[in-house]
């Protein structure tokens, strides 16, 4: 850094991903523990100590300026949090659901918490740091079959909505035409975008089949002995801390949780290579199944019932709106073209391991839907959606204007606090980046300036510019995607599955919050596997992916092979590993996190939430 009180463009913007990428994450974890409930502050203690950090600083800023104020949820009483919610909360806690390292797999939590965070964090960068403003071009026109106008066209989109009038305008229209193509040029090309960054799974168990799998291996020749499976199967039950002991136990010794939690009684057991891998199944499948008892006995069984007082109390500030959109909307067909969609997504995203091909020298998995024909898909149906908010914003004034009222009020929240004097900068890949870090960048260049160490300041300098370089690499091959997926959509109407799911696979799927979320899977850790001398594992292991897409009958589908038949469990060729930031996180990260609190503070003080 040529001035050392000032941080440039790229390296602003680094500084600011990497910061909110962890503490984004890292709050989304800990909601599964009870003292972050505790003192996660407003709504969910409406009078917390004053003394007392909140847990959940960048949740809480987000909660209140986007959830708190939704039409409905604005009429929410302090006792839905309080009463419901908090216990709700509480008792999914208390229910010490199974994690990933324990199971040898990424879990359904692990995936949705990721997934979370992926669109979270980049949410938090716009809601801290403002959308960038530039000069547009008036009343510019987009070739939708033009990668590099469609992307264009989502920022200058963007652009119009947060610093302009294209909001209201919007609304006007919807409200005259179900029409896409009576709108702007600009809206119709974003809407494009939008259908592109798309991303689908499928998950479902069955504790029937859990258990039918579960006397298979006890049957096995390859058995372990009763006092051994009994040992594997009260792990499931063992309270949080003892847990995470014997977790620990086996990342500092090295050996697989089943061999850590075999050691509590027999010392360095010996088991051979598939015995082995029928105790990491065994323990496994008894942490699935209680997983689901727990959850059943959470959302069905608890007494009082805490999910069907939630959502009555959310039905009954909902009540003035369901009923004006009946006014409002042939809620009939709405019905009708929504269980279409359903069909049509379900028997997409369905993979008939059953159609697979095998023969002497490879096996040809079943066809996996890609983001193409999703595209596909939801181009069929984009018409019926059009027509619903038409009606919606015709025949209910009232609702338009809370709804209107709303996305006024978030889209302000991106607003930057001070228009910059000149245009922002411009690029692509290694290029100057466009954000930087926007209202946040005095603070983190003040933050990095603080170091009294200059040995610390120069090791995160070269890891900013690590993560830099990184984003620039995501960035690209985002781009590189993007062009692909719009390409490829044109070729095509129907929502008949395309051929080159290999192909696409390869090339990954456009929006650098998708490759963001594979990276936050991929850092998974997973515990020792029988064959890989006691190494922890991570997400993106071959042998984690393969585990991770075996079905509840214990079938490994067709997502099992397109998990990677690449490598071993090690890295693939050409895969982005993201660089080590630690010492940033140790050394800044404490400052930030500070910040994010004293913004709560501010907020809470302003407006009373």
């Amino acid at each position: 850094m040529t001035d050392s009180t000032q941080l440039s463009s790229r390296q602003a913007h680094a500084l600011f991903d990497i910061l909110t990428s962890h503490a984004t994450l890292t709050e989304i974890e800990n909601l599964k523990h009870t003292r972050t409930i505790a003192t996660f502050g407003p709504p969910l203690q409406p009078q917390p100590s004053t003394d007392e950090r909140p847990s959940s600083p960048l949740l809480r800023i987000l909660l209140q300026s986007f959830i708190l104020d939704l039409p409905g949820f604005r009429n929410v009483t302090s006792h839905f949090w309080t009463d419901s919610v908090v216990p709700l909360a509480k008792a999914l806690d208390n229910s010490n659901l199974s994690e990933s390292y324990d199971k040898a797999s990424v879990g359904i939590r692990r995936t949705l918490s990721t997934a979370i965070a992926s669109i979270v964090e980049s949410v938090s960068r716009g809601r801290l740091g403002g959308y960038p403003k530039k000069s547009l071009k008036q009343d510019s026109l987009y070739d939708q079959t033009n990668p590099e106008h469609v992307v264009r066209a989502w920022d200058d989109f963007l652009q119009r909505i947060i610093y302009g009038d294209l909001l209201d305008k919007m609304f006007v229209k919807a409200a005259e035409t179900d029409k896409l193509s009576d709108h702007e040029s600009v809206v119709q090309a974003a809407h494009q975008y939008a259908l592109i960054i798309i991303i689908s799974q499928v998950l479902s168990a069955e504790n029937t089949e859990l258990r039918k799998r579960v006397k298979q291996v006890e049957q096995s020749k390859d058995a372990l002995g009763k006092s051994q499976l009994d040992l594997l199967r009260e792990y499931s039950s063992k309270p949080a801390d003892e847990q995470q002991k014997i977790r620990e136990e086996s990342e500092s010794k090295s050996i697989s949780i089943a061999t850590a939690v075999l050691s509590q009684s027999t010392p360095c057991p010996s088991l051979s290579e598939q015995t082995h891998k029928n105790a990491l199944d065994y323990l496994s499948l008894h942490l699935s199944i209680r997983d689901r008892e727990q959850l059943i006995q959470v959302l069905c069984h608890s007494s009082p019932d805490l999910l069907t007082t939630t959502i009555r109390e959310l039905v009954s500030v909902y009540d003035p709106i369901i009923r004006a959109l009946h006014k409002a909307v042939d809620l009939g067909s709405g019905v009708t073209d929504a269980q279409s969609f359903l069909d049509d997504l379900i028997a997409l995203a369905h993979i008939d391991s059953s159609k697979s091909t095998t023969s002497k020298s490879s096996t040809k998995p079943a066809h996996v839907p890609t983001v193409k024909d999703f595209v596909n898909l939801l181009q069929k149906h984009a018409k019926s959606s059009h027509v619903f908010i038409h009606q919606a914003l015709k025949n209910g004034k009232e609702l338009s204007e809370w709804y209107h009222e709303y996305a006024i009020h978030a889209i302000s929240q991106y607003k930057q606090q001070e228009e910059r004097n000149s245009e922002i900068e411009h690029g692509e890949g290694d290029a100057k980046t466009a954000s930087a870090a926007g209202d946040f960048t005095p603070f983190l260049t003040s933050l990095l300036s603080s170091l009294q160490n200059p040995n610390d300041r120069q090791i995160c300098l070269a890891q900013i510019d690590a993560h830099a370089s990184f984003l620039d690499s995501l960035a690209q091959r985002s781009k590189k995607s993007m062009d692909a997926t719009v390409r490829s959509s044109l070729t095509t109407t129907t929502t008949a599955p395309s051929n080159n799911a290999a192909e696409e696979q390869e090339r990954g799927s456009p929006g650098i919050f998708l490759l963001k979320w594979q990276h936050f899977i991929d850092a998974t850790p997973i515990t020792p596997g029988p064959t890989n001398d006691g190494k922890v594992r991570t997400g993106k292991s071959k042998s984690v992916k393969e585990k991770s897409a075996v079905d509840v009958e214990g079938n490994i589908g067709a997502a099992a092979a397109a998990a990677g038949e690449v490598g071993g469990d090690g890295n693939e060729d050409g895969e982005l590993e993201p660089p080590d930031v630690g010492r940033v996180l140790e050394v800044v990260g404490p400052g930030f996190r500070e910040e994010l609190a004293r913004l709560v503070d501010v907020r809470k003080k302003g407006d009373g939430k």
